[in-house]
């Protein structure tokens, strides 16, 4: 089964997300909701308008006959969910759906939109006709906005009471203005009738022989809306209260996750070594994760396991160094016993001191090893700046110098290129180049060099006729003091055994590598040395 890199800043991201998006969510849900409701309900008073402004314009009068108007209303009891008024040329009032309804009280109700069906009115339970507003959930949450319209919020003017055209003998509203003038209408007031509402006014006029003879005025108030709203928002309040209870529980998870691996890990990375920096183990905990502590946790482990590699090769080389210098230090110590011996002989007496001078040499050109050896492990170079090497023309340098140590040696060069130019310390090709050309004059006759420069790498190689690298000599050539070579090759103590892992060492820090194999076009011997150009960059 394929796993998914889910990044811990892409986990935060979402579960973030998902936070902020449930409140906005839900804001955007409530205003939809209100607008969709609001304009249902003024398409609803414009029709029911309608249907009066029609049955009114059937009679031949040119004004509104009062009589029929109010029969017409008193038949329509309980079919219509608004306040309808019928109104006059002047703005006069003509009949009014609440005075002639039969039941005046449940008419007032259903007019101020507090019941939109008489007949349902008795339906409605007890949990109904307790506000959702008064419940807890609801007054939790909207605490916030309470505060703010209470202390922070500008004051409004005070609302009016109840209908706007109470206590008014001539309509003039600006609906009304618009009706009368053959138009439509719509105006939306706030009152406060006890509780804070919005009332729809829609004006249709009435026209008889194409002439506005009346206006149909009707409202109706979004208190039922309101109540819905409430109800909403109490519902929705309590699915963002169970949400919010998982949100925590998603945070709480991710804070486990997040947390307790950084904690376990600083206590591994705290107790993987102790005082004196002996490492303990190098296997961190959470390697198996697709995110950035699994990408911690490795990099931990690669660097612990580099380290711990690090360390014992400076414990190897140290225990080298003292191998390869107790020999010579043996030799020498002995040689200066012996000269104080008064039984030599002149002739003995400078044989020995000979002796002393050929142990000094060799262990100064075994510390000239070892200390290049750490020079380029260190990273350390002879010159500060990267200048560009020109490679042809060291080789041939290198080449005629080490023809005068073997002069029976052919040495051909060959490159593609009639000069090449590396940006790489002067001091590392000068070792890689003597250092190889110099194994390849000791062990043969007939010597290739060349030298390859590509697009992407550097290829520096050396053969030779000689017998060769065995298979289990090739997986050791590389090692610090080994040597093929016989004693009697070893008598100038100019082959410490340090040069190929010298090279390897700079094929190393040059993030490259140096490979044995066997040169097919001598037969012997061959040493390819190839680095990256990038590294040479650096």
């Amino acid at each position: 089964m394929k796993k998914f890199n889910l990044s811990i800043s892409l986990q935060i991201s979402i579960f973030l997300i998902i936070v902020a998006f449930i409140p906005v969510a839900i804001t955007m849900a409530l205003k939809t909701y209100e607008k969709q409701q609001l304009a249902m309900m003024e398409s609803s008073n414009v029709q029911q308008g309608r249907l009066v402004s029609a049955a009114l314009a059937t009679d031949n009068d040119e004004s509104i006959n009062k009589d029929f108007a109010a029969a017409f209303l008193k038949n329509m009891n309980g079919r219509f969910d608004s306040r309808i008024r019928v109104l006059d040329g002047n703005g006069m009032l003509v009949a009014d759906s609440s005075a002639v309804s039969e039941n005046d009280e449940t008419a007032d109700e259903a007019a101020s939109g507090a019941v939109s069906n008489p007949e349902r009115y008795e339906a409605k339970t007890e949990e109904t006709l307790k506000p959702a507003n008064q419940s807890f959930v609801y007054r939790l949450f909207s605490f916030p906005i309470r505060v703010y319209r209470r202390y922070f919020k500008a004051p409004a003017m005070p609302y009016e009471s109840a209908d706007f055209y109470t206590g008014k003998s001539v309509f003039d509203g600006e609906e009304v203005k618009a009706a009368l003038d053959g138009k439509y209408g719509a105006v939306t007031r706030i009152s406060s009738g006890g509780q804070v509402s919005v009332t729809l006014y829609s004006a249709i006029p009435v026209i008889k022989n194409e002439k506005v003879c009346g206006v149909v005025l009707v409202n109706r108030s979004t208190y039922k809306i309101l109540q819905n709203l409430y109800e909403l928002r109490l519902d929705l309040g309590k699915i963002f209260l169970r949400s919010l209870i998982v949100v925590v529980l998603i945070a709480v998870f991710l804070a486990f996750r997040i947390s307790y691996p950084l904690r376990k890990l600083a206590r591994q990375a705290s107790d993987c070594a102790d005082k004196k920096g002996r490492i303990f183990f190098t296997d961190f905990t959470g390697k198996k994760r697709h995110d950035e502590i699994g990408e911690l946790s490795r990099s931990f482990t690669s660097l612990i396991g580099r380290l711990n590699r690090r360390i014992k090769f400076s414990q190897a080389f140290s225990s080298d160094i003292a191998h390869e210098f107790k020999n010579p230090l043996t030799a020498i110590r002995t040689s200066a016993e012996l000269l104080g011996s008064s039984s030599l002989s002149e002739t003995e007496k400078t044989e020995l001191a000979s002796a002393i001078v050929d142990e000094v040499s060799h262990l100064q050109t075994l510390l000239n090893g070892v200390r290049n050896i750490s020079k380029i492990d260190a990273g350390v170079t002879d010159g500060d700046e990267l200048a560009p090497v020109p490679v042809n023309s060291c080789t041939n340098h290198i080449i005629d110098r080490l023809k005068k140590k073997y002069p029976a040696v052919n040495v051909k060069f060959e490159s593609n290129k009639d000069e090449i130019n590396l940006p790489l310390p002067q001091d590392y090709f000068d070792r890689v180049a003597e250092n190889l050309i110099d194994n390849a004059m000791s062990f043969g006759t007939d010597v290739l060099v060349s030298s390859v420069l590509e697009k992407d790498f550097f290829c520096f190689s050396v053969e030779d006729n000689g017998k060769g690298v065995s298979g289990e000599a090739a997986a050791k050539i590389f090692e610090r003091f080994y040597s093929e070579r016989a004693e009697s090759q070893n008598s100038d103590f100019s082959h410490t055994g340090l040069g190929l892992s010298i090279v390897k060492a700079i094929a190393d820090s040059l993030e490259g590598e140096v490979l044995v194999s066997e040169s097919a076009k001598l037969g012997g011997a061959k040493f390819s040395f190839s680095i990256p150009l990038r590294s040479t960059r650096k």
